[in-house]
């Protein structure tokens, strides 16, 4: 039979709820400027009534009702979403990367500018032109000389620049590993956790906050795919093998690529084996990769390091070797003031080492105007010649000068520049919309949460008033019932 005591459980029942429910939206708010906070609620559903059949189960009735109880915790979050920003992120960290590494090149390269490389080799004709007016004024070849040598060192410091810049997107490979590594333990251990918490029928709520939020900063660093499983632990993978599985974390380290000792390429930490993501290889020498295929800020890098600055080292190293076997072939060929001939006009190999003959660049006598040693000291007919370098289609299989391959090379790394910027501000901006989206279904309304609490409030009260009742009615019966006769 349902006593009047069964309805005192019932208001208890309640109150019990209400101060869960209450505990809940003071969490919320708790947590309104919490970075990856996801609003909770109490599901409130009706408790189970009394309907098992008994000897003294009032018949005239049907089940009767236990009051309220806290179902479970919800979480509002869109999962779809999560993927969606994951994704996004990717992309826009990767152009992040590209775009801060497209500027600095633009820094080095320094054009348009006085002392830049356009500048001083419209100079370094200029002044060949001279040398063909007034092959025996010393002054004019003390002037050729010092253009040259400016025009050399500039190109060799563009290229150490670039070569410094190479370097330090290797070293940045190896940061970005160390923090995926570290990363991936985090939502390990969080992980377990999970696993512990959700496992005796609890929920996890707070730390799904905690990996969702790893996980989506996993994904501004490398490709991965995430599935989670039955016991709520998350699998993270990446090029087909595990990096999280469970509570356990598979690392990855950096090591001297074989095939360019001066760089790093990424492989795991337990087998040696070559990393990778989307298919592609993380090595060394990605030049047949499109770029599109790599994101996040370690393939973002990869790019950089692999394809953008190389790229501009190459373009410069074929400006130094054109500009050197050009002037040294009419050079050597020449004769200087004092009759010397067959001498080089630059020397090196490249970009790296061009610098000016350090025999002529002593003695301005050693400059070979002349074309012919019998027409000394009025021949300036070979200083003419090499002038006329400026003009000759000697790059891109004969159809640019050597000037219009370096413009065109700038030009394409402007375009190149205002690319990433313009794909990092729209990657930006959809990332933002997502999570503007995201943000109404698992941010908290302040004021929603206070219209709750009110609510959860009076029930409360209610509440209490029905316990108050019932507790009258038992004082009724206990203290007052009886004393008939007495």
């Amino acid at each position: 039979m349902y006593t009047t005591f069964g309805s005192l459980n019932t208001a208890l029942q309640t109150l019990h709820s209400m101060q869960q429910s209450i505990q809940t939206s003071s969490h919320n708010v708790a947590n309104a400027n919490t970075p990856g906070y996801s609003r909770q609620s109490t599901v409130l559903v009706a408790g189970h009534p009394y309907s098992v059949p008994a000897m003294n189960r009032y018949a005239p009735f049907g089940q009767v009702g236990t009051g309220v109880v806290v179902d479970r915790m919800k979480r509002f979050r869109d999962s779809y979403l999560d993927t969606q920003i994951r994704q996004e992120t990717l992309a826009r960290d990767g152009w992040e990367v590209r775009r801060d590494v497209l500027q600095q090149a633009e820094v080095v390269w320094n054009e348009p500018s006085e002392t830049a490389i356009n500048s001083q080799m419209s100079q370094f004709w200029t002044s060949w032109q001279n040398m063909a007016t007034t092959p025996a004024e010393t002054g004019t070849r003390t002037n050729l000389l010092a253009d040259a040598d400016a025009l050399a060192t500039t190109i060799t410091d563009t290229y150490r620049q670039l070569k410094d810049l190479r370097t330090e997107l290797d070293a940045q490979v190896g940061r970005h590993v160390g923090s995926i590594n570290t990363l991936a333990s985090q939502i390990a251990s969080i992980n377990e956790r999970i696993r512990d918490v959700e496992g005796v029928g609890q929920q996890a709520n707070d730390l799904r906050d905690q990996r969702d939020q790893l996980l989506t900063e996993l994904s501004g660093y490398i490709n991965v795919d995430i599935h989670e499983g039955e016991s709520g632990t998350v699998m993270v993978s990446l090029g087909g093998k595990l990096l999280v599985m469970d509570h356990v974390a598979t690392q990855l380290r950096v090591e001297a690529d074989p095939a360019n000792g001066t760089l790093n390429r990424v492989v795991w930490a337990d087998t040696g084996q070559i990393a990778q993501v989307g298919g592609v290889q993380l090595a060394g020498g990605l030049s047949a990769v499109a770029p599109d295929r790599l994101g996040g800020k370690l393939g973002g890098t990869l790019i950089a390091r692999d394809m953008i600055v190389p790229g501009q080292m190459n373009r410069l190293d074929q400006i130094a070797n054109t500009l050197r076997t050009q002037v040294n072939t009419l050079h050597s060929a020449g004769f200087g003031l004092d009759g010397s001939t067959g001498l080089n006009f630059f020397t090196g190999t490249g970009a790296q080492d061009f610098a000016v003959n350090s025999v002529v660049l002593a003695d301005t006598n050693k400059v070979a105007a002349a074309a012919d040693a019998a027409s000394l000291p009025g021949d300036g007919s070979n200083a003419l010649a090499i002038a006329r370098l400026a003009t000759a289609k000697l790059m891109n299989g004969g159809t640019a000068t050597i000037d219009q391959y370096y413009r065109s090379g700038i030009a394409e790394l402007g375009q190149q520049a205002r690319q990433a910027v313009l794909m990092t501000e729209n990657q930006d901006l959809l990332v933002q919309h997502l999570e503007e989206r995201q943000e109404q279904i698992a941010g908290v309304s302040l004021d929603e949460e206070t219209t709750r609490m009110l609510q959860y409030q009076h029930t409360y009260q209610a509440a209490a008033r029905v316990m108050t009742t019932v507790d009258g009615m038992i004082d009724t019966i206990i203290n007052k019932m009886g004393l008939v006769g007495r």
